[in-house]
């Protein structure tokens, strides 16, 4: 079961302009199309001519149209057919419309009543634009059910193992020895941790504290903010969040997870690091290869829980660990969700 009423990323959207201005994709068992009309106004309506079905995302921008092209039917930004080959006057026929926004370099998609479309429920994030955080971004799909990445994100401690030579060496800390506090924030999850002593990066010997904070927010999001600090500022901040002081390099992650279908699932992400050094700035590229290569091992991890899940019994018991409050809460904050849409 899915959750309706939210916002979804559809994508980048500079995978919008690379596509032509038309493009489509399908998000929680719906397939949906986005489009910019002549004026580049985005739109977005259900990926189904209403004469055959054909996918409209193969069709083709005409002003503030689209026309499909198996048999020429045309849509207006409405979702009405304006227009039909042979026919004096077009049929009573549309599609679904749905609203949509442009935010943070992601395409949004609300899939539920779009009297309930409410704006201030997409999180902010970064973008992948702006020259003074620069961002590497991509995007893979899982053949997986959407709730094991989200329990993924919500325990890293699993970088440890699953990532022992990629992420656990790029962040210089050991996830699973500590564990982090969370906060329920209305729709969303807070994770806050430091990490005292940690290893920095590219410099052997020298240590660091590092603090870690990100929020997972409904349906499916992930906001990282992490920063470098030298030893001994976690003490001097008493545990709590350092305000007020520059940190030697900050990290920062945008991530999205969108159920295509229950059984497979969109992931847009994007990572950065920003440095205040020149030579931060130059090993930019080298930490974002390990980053992206982390991606893949977790997909190949959760691919593989998957087929076990589906071998499995639906009463076989799970041991509970201190590791899985996080998941555990997000998955009562969704189930609550869910439930509460009516």
């Amino acid at each position: 079961m899915f959750l309706k009423e939210s916002w979804y990323v559809f994508g980048w959207e500079r995978d919008l302009d690379q596509a032509g201005g038309i493009l489509g994709r399908v998000i929680i068992g719906e397939p949906v199309v986005i489009w910019r009309t002549a004026g580049g106004e985005l739109r977005a309506m259900a990926d189904r001519c209403p004469h055959r079905h054909a996918p409209l995302s193969r069709g083709r921008v005409e002003g503030d149209s689209i026309r499909c092209m198996y048999h020429g039917m045309t849509l207006g930004s409405d979702g009405r057919c304006t227009g039909m080959p042979l026919l004096d006057e077009p049929p009573d026929a549309g599609v679904r419309v749905y609203p949509v926004v442009a935010k943070d370099s992601w395409l949004w998609v609300w899939m539920g009543n779009p009297e309930n479309a409410d704006e201030s429920f997409i999180p902010d994030a970064f973008g992948i634009d702006d020259p003074a955080q620069p961002m590497r971004a991509s995007s893979i799909e899982y053949q997986a059910n959407f709730q094991l990445v989200h329990d993924n994100l919500c325990d890293l401690s699993h970088v440890d193992f699953v990532h022992s030579g990629t992420l656990r060496v790029a962040s210089g800390a050991w996830w699973s020895q500590s564990a982090p506090r969370i906060h329920a924030q209305g729709r969303a999850l807070r994770f806050e941790r430091w990490f005292i002593d940690a290893d920095y990066p590219g410099k052997p010997g020298e240590k660091v504290d590092t603090w870690i904070s990100y929020d997972f927010v409904l349906p499916g999001i992930f906001i990282l903010r992490g920063a470098r600090y030298p030893a001994g500022t976690a003490a001097a901040f008493e545990g709590k969040e350092p305000v007020g002081i520059e940190p030697l390099v900050r990290n920062i992650e945008q991530q999205a997870v969108t159920p295509m279908t229950e059984r497979t699932t969109a992931y847009h992400y994007a990572t950065g690091l920003v440095g205040s050094t020149p030579e931060m700035t130059a090993r930019l590229a080298e930490r974002m290869d390990v980053v992206m290569a982390a991606f893949e091992e977790d997909r190949q991890m959760i691919e593989a829980q998957q087929k076990i899940w589906d071998l499995t019994p639906p009463e076989t018991a799970m041991v509970f660990l201190p590791q899985d409050r996080g998941p555990f809460q997000m998955r009562r904050m969704l189930r609550k969700a869910i439930e509460n849409q009516g």
